[in-house]
């Protein structure tokens, strides 16, 4: 009886190490006693470790894309609570914000609303643009790779899955979280199959840097003086393939051809309120019809910033100034 027993106490001892190996529990690295403060015009609370216990919360894997020296580090596992729950405590944030999170040694790291909102680009694993959003801002409290000096810090991925994000969004050892206006950037909206929303760091990272895998296009454009402008951008139908449907199984975006071809209607709309309507299958895969934001070298200037549809255009009313929104209809 008592052999038995033993064999019955080590099948149990050995079932709880298998247990304990395949959990998914992240190890508690954090420290216990840090506290950080979010903060909002007068509004202000402190939140602390217990707190963030307290509160319901995901364990997530993430991974972070460090494009200074071009490697993928990662995934690691986190305990974390959404960013979007923390700013409800202190009334929320709205478009025209942004949250500036600062940590312990007083860096900073500034975050558009597109960004809480988790329209942030994403990568492969070999450190190549896949597309934008997806993921979530988190502040993770818990870690298997990071250690309490780290803690609490800012964390870019999925729920389900992972994802790769951009390292130097990753902020650590948060002191504050702060609701402020956003002064500097703009957004451009993007309504169809899918919603985008981009940012001006977001959409420069993506369109605008010396890796991105998307064309660029150029358009001369005369003045009404006579002279010349030539214009800088991306084709139309590539923005368009981030919000109609068509992304590749391995997430990356592709232009939806059979949507354009069924056919809808490309509505350009400016800061303004003034629109411009488009057939899909005159932008499809037109790389003479684009979205500028260039003009002779320079971005462009406050009556056609951020965007200015240009190029091989039905008339001249169609190049739309100040584009803020790109839509979608009849699909």
């Amino acid at each position: 009886m008592r052999n038995r027993f033993r064999v019955l106490l080590a099948v149990f001892a050995l079932a709880c190490l298998l247990c304990a190996a395949t959990s998914t529990a992240v190890a508690d690295t954090g420290a216990n006693d840090w506290q950080l403060e979010i903060v909002s015009g007068d509004r202000s609370v402190v939140f602390t470790a217990a707190n963030a216990a307290a509160m319901e919360s995901a364990t997530v894997s993430g991974a972070m894309f460090r494009s200074s020296v071009g490697r993928v580090e990662g995934p690691f596992s986190y305990r974390a609570v959404a960013v979007i729950d923390l700013l409800a405590k202190v009334g929320g944030i709205h478009p025209d914000q942004a949250v500036r999170v600062t940590a312990r040694d007083d860096f900073s790291e500034l975050y558009s609303y597109a960004q809480v909102m988790g329209n942030v680009l994403t990568f492969d694993g070999k450190g190549g643009v896949l597309r934008v959003g997806g993921p979530e801002m988190f502040l993770a409290y818990a870690s298997d790779r990071d250690g309490s000096e780290k803690m609490p810090r800012i964390v870019f991925t999925s729920r389900d899955g992972y994802a790769i994000t951009k390292g130097h969004l990753w902020a650590k050892s948060v002191a504050k979280i702060e609701v402020v206006p956003d002064v500097d950037g703009w957004q451009l909206q993007l309504d169809g199959v899918e919603q985008v929303l981009l940012d001006r760091d977001t959409f420069r990272s993506m369109f605008m840097c010396s890796r991105t895998p998307y064309p660029v296009a150029f358009w001369i454009a005369e003045e009404k003086n006579g002279s010349t402008s030539q214009y800088q951008g991306t084709p139309l139908w590539v923005l368009l393939s981030m919000f109609d449907g068509g992304d590749a199984p391995e997430g990356n975006h592709e232009f939806n051809d059979d949507l354009a071809q069924k056919g809808y209607t490309v509505r350009i709309v400016s800061k303004d309120g003034f629109a411009a309507e488009l057939d899909s299958k005159l932008v499809a895969r037109n790389d003479s019809i684009i979205m500028a934001y260039s003009k002779n070298g320079d971005y462009l200037a406050e009556g056609e910033a951020p965007f200015r549809l240009v190029g091989d255009l039905p008339s001249k009313q169609h190049s739309v100034k100040g584009v803020a929104l790109i839509q979608i209809v009849g699909k």
